[in-house]
C-alpha cells in the first residue's frame, strides 16, 4: 500500500537483486530424506512383488509434474482435485515455496506406482498432504500412506501425524483402517482447505497401528533398507504411457 514518506529523502527509488528477495521468500527444506526402503505387496494375480520407496530426486520432478497434469481431467473419485493439489505441492517443492516438504515415490522396476507427500509443521507434528496411486488393486496406496506415518514416528521421531481426506477411498485406506480419531472441528482445522484433522499419536502408533496395519496391508512386514541391486533396478524412473486409474 502506497503511503506518504514522513521525511525528506535524498534517494526515493531503490532496486533489489532478486537473490536478496529470494532470501526473504524461499521456504526452508529441512525434512529428512527418505532413504531407499522396500516392502512387498500382492498384485491382482496374488503374486508378491517388491516396492521401493524413496524421496523424489530433483531431476525427476519435471517428469512427475508432466504426468500429474493428466489427473486434472480425471473427473471421478476426486482424482482431479487430489491431482491438482499434489501438482501444486510438487511445483512448490521445485520452486522452494513450501516449508519442510517431503515427497516420496513408490517404484517397481523403475515404474511409478504412486506418490505420497506431506510436510513437517514443527518438530512434533507431521502434516500428511496427499497420496495418489496409478495402478489399482495392488495395495500401493496403503503402503504409501503407511510410509508417511512410519516416516513421522520412526524417522523424524515426531509425536503426532495429522491427515485429512478428499476421497472416500483415501479415508477407507487410512482413516478407517487406522481408526484415526478427529479433533473438534471447526475449532481445529487441517491446513489443507480447513478440513477435519484425523490424527495419529505416537502412543496410538506404537500400541495399535504399527503392527496391526502391517497385518492388514503390508504383507512384506516393516520397511527394510533396500539392497544395492534393488536400488539400481529403480534408479531410473519411468511413468506409465497413459493414466489408467
Amino acid at each position: 500500500m502506497k503511503k506518504q514518506v514522513p521525511t525528506k529523502l535524498k534517494k526515493s527509488e531503490y532496486t533489489f537483486d532478486a537473490e536478496w528477495l529470494e532470501g526473504m521468500l524461499q521456504a526452508p527444506l529441512n525434512a529428512p530424506p527418505m532413504k531407499p526402503y522396500y516392502t512387498e505387496i500382492k498384485n491382482r494375480e496374488g503374486n508378491m512383488f517388491q516396492v521401493l520407496l524413496r524421496s523424489i530426486k530433483e531431476e525427476e520432478i519435471d517428469t512427475v509434474l508432466s504426468f500429474l497434469k493428466l489427473t486434472l481431467d480425471a473427473e471421478y473419485d476426486f482424482y482431479d482435485i487430489v491431482g491438482a493439489r499434489t501438482l501444486a505441492e510438487l511445483l512448490a517443492l521445485k520452486r522452494k515455496r513450501m516449508k519442510d516438504q517431503y515427497f516420496f515415490i513408490g517404484l517397481h522396476d523403475g515404474k511409478l506406482l504412486g506418490i505420497a507427500n506431506g510436510r513437517l509443521l514443527n518438530e512434533d507434528i507431521n502434516i500428511s498432504l496427499h497420496t495418489i496411486t496409478f495402478e489399482r488393486q495392488i495395495g500401493a496406496g496403503g503402503v504409501l500412506f503407511y510410509a508417511k506415518a512410519w516416516y513421522a514416528f520412526e524417522v523424524c521421531n515426531q509425536q503426532e501425524f495429522w491427515a485429512t481426506f478428499e476421497s472416500y477411498s483415501g479415508w477407507v485406506l487410512g482413516g478407517l483402517r487406522m481408526a484415526l480419531p478427529t479433533y473438534p472441528w471447526p475449532e481445529y482445522q487441517h491446513e489443507l482447505g480447513g478440513a477435519k484433522i484425523f490424527y495419529l499419536s505416537r502412543k496410538q502408533w506404537e500400541d495399535e497401528v504399527r503392527d496391526s496395519y502391517l497385518q492388514q496391508v503390508m504383507r512384506g512386514g516393516f520397511f527394510k533398507e533396500a539392497p544395492e541391486d534393488l536400488i539400481k533396478k529403480n534408479e531410473n524412473l519411468t511413468v506409465p504411457d497413459k493414466l489408467d486409474i
